[in-house]
């Protein structure tokens, strides 16, 4: 994972909170970021999860990754085994892998005894054990740990120490943010420490307190040359104007990496090599440096799973200039299709929206909406038309309680595993199945009780076509106050007083404005049934579609940018 003058502020004119930030991730290494409150170390965690995006600058190779935030919320209706089965399905896991993967990590954490106890109700150290489990149990290849040993008793912090260790030698790249210097001590690879906007690297002690001595390696490659990824001992990159660059890295490492510059495709040119400490000539080799290895047969260190495909670029591809990618990428395990971890993050939705109880009010006020407008015997295409009307503002309703329930540190876990964009627009697409759902039953009770005529009670009405059409209607309706919530709640409004004061106003002039989907659906409607003719709204289902599309983009996009 490479990091090329990554920057991050909050809000067009905010003060910038990291700037210029050059970083390499090799696999198979602990990393440790330091600095003082406030100086932006949770906000460099983030921008390594992938929950937010980088105001300026390129984040690219990022592998499947895992997050444990700072503090993890215990009121989620769930209980602690079922919440980190849904996890596990959300990181690619089928069901019976995430429940043994459960089950072992609540065993080495000494929490199988709350596996079946509602998250409500666990202690604060219990649900640390929580959130530390559900990062583990994905195996990931990039784990960021945010504090994650504070609130945790001894033998869970020595569990955790185990297994930060365990997921370094299998391969993965570990970074970690603690208060505690004694974390980890000794088994740090690099150390960063952020200050002033700025992210410098520290010498990390030896046993003897000592700083492990460091080379200096100056390179010139051709024009637009990509470093290779994943170059080991992550060292320190800086850039010069001539278009060379000056690698900083553990002396134990300096081999490793002059082999992978030398023997990368196209090639680097080693212009300077010495001690950290000693200035370089920059035109040529220092007659008293150290020799450079030849060049060797064996390749070049294998690089960070990088995304690809159609969810993004590798390392080299993401170099295109002008091209900055969004931090909503992952990386799947093998074989898993990425439609079932997005399905399985709307299941997770969806019990999360149900087992909150949040969704009976506006379907009560729904179904009461219809107690009173709907009666039997009435016109089908006009009862059709009402029921319609209504599910606009009970579906703008409901999206606003999908993109809101989960409290922010929950919604970062599951965006570090899929990406921000993709958490919301599964919020959006739980939010418009609950609506859908609504529809079906209301156009099911209207065609059961009224009438198939029109309002004169002598055209006949065939129910099939009406069927069709009060079905599209309640679609566009649905799609409609989808969109028009999405565009009035988080990440567009942050705030409640605001996000409701839009909201309302935009649902009327979705209601009586003639562009509207949603309006010219019902319309429709309501006209056949006075002179009996059913009016299929195709073209008003596109436009909805088009809109609810267009919407969904668009608020996904901002996720990783506005939270």
């Amino acid at each position: 994972m490479i990091l090329r003058g990554v920057g991050r502020r909050y809000g067009p004119r905010g003060p910038w909170v990291l700037r210029g930030a050059d970083l390499v991730l090799p696999p198979r290494t602990l990393v440790r970021v330091e600095g003082a409150n406030g100086t932006g170390k949770s906000t460099l965690l983030r921008l390594l999860a992938g929950i937010d995006a980088p105001t300026e600058g390129r984040l690219t190779g990022r592998p499947r990754t895992a997050y444990v935030p700072e503090r993890f919320p215990g009121a989620l209706p769930f209980t602690a085994g079922g919440y980190l089965v849904h996890l596990g399905r959300v990181h690619g896991l089928d069901t019976a892998e995430a429940v043994r993967r459960t089950d072992r990590w609540l065993a080495c954490f000494g929490a199988a005894g709350y596996a079946r106890t509602p998250m409500a109700r666990l202690s604060k150290g219990t649900s640390q054990k929580i959130a530390v489990a559900q990062a583990l149990l994905a195996e990931p290849d990039l784990l960021v740990l945010d504090e994650a040993w504070t609130g945790l008793d001894a033998a869970a912090r020595d569990e955790l120490d185990r297994a930060v260790a365990e997921r370094v030698a299998a391969g993965a790249t570990v970074v970690f943010v603690d208060h505690d210097p004694r974390r980890q001590a000794g088994a740090v690879d690099v150390t960063y420490r952020l200050g002033g906007g700025r992210l410098v690297a520290v010498p990390t002690r030896t046993a003897s307190g000592a700083a492990p001595p460091r080379v200096r390696i100056e390179a010139k490659g051709p024009t637009a040359a990509v470093l290779p990824s994943g170059l080991p001992g992550a060292p320190v990159v800086e850039r010069d104007t001539s278009g060379g660059v000056r690698l900083t890295v553990a002396a134990t490492h300096s081999d490793d990496v002059l082999r992978a510059l030398l023997t990368a495709r196209p090639g680097w040119h080693i212009t300077g090599l010495a001690p950290a400490r000693t200035r370089v000539p920059s035109t040529a080799v220092a007659t008293s440096a150290a020799p450079v290895p030849p060049p060797s047969p064996t390749p070049p260190p294998t690089p960070a799973p990088a995304r690809g495909g159609e969810d993004g670029v590798t390392a080299a591809g993401a170099d295109v200039p002008g091209r900055t990618p969004g931090p909503d990428r992952a990386v799947p395990f093998a074989g898993v299709p990425r439609g079932r971890r997005f399905a399985a993050l709307v299941r997770c939705q969806a019990a999360l929206l149900a087992r909150s109880q949040r969704w009976l009010a506006p379907v009560l006020l729904y179904a009461a909406f219809l107690a009173v407008g709907v009666q039997a015997g009435q016109p089908v295409l006009d009862s059709l038309g009402y029921a319609a009307a209504g599910l606009l503002p009970v579906t703008a309703w409901l999206t606003r309680l999908c993109v809101t329930q989960e409290p922010p540190a929950a919604r970062a876990v599951v965006a570090a595993a899929l990406g921000p964009a993709r958490v919301h627009g599964a919020a959006l697409v739980t939010a418009l199945g609950a609506a859908l759902v609504l529809g079906t039953v209301a156009t099911a009770f209207v065609l059961l009780t009224g009438e198939p005529l029109g309002n004169d009670r002598t055209t006949a009405v065939p129910l099939p076509p009406a069927a069709l059409a009060g079905l599209l209607t309640a679609l566009c309706c649905a799609l409609v106050g989808t969109a028009v919530a999405a565009l009035c709640a988080r990440p567009v409004l942050h705030r409640r007083g605001w996000s409701l004061a839009a909201t309302v106003p935009v649902l009327l002039l979705a209601l009586v404005t003639d562009g509207s989907p949603a309006k010219r659906a019902v319309t429709g409607l309501v006209t056949g049934s006075r002179d009996g003719t059913v009016r299929v709204p195709l073209l008003a289902s596109a436009g909805a579609l088009l809109l609810a599309a267009a919407v969904t983009a668009l608020t996904a996009r901002l996720a990783s940018s506005r939270e």
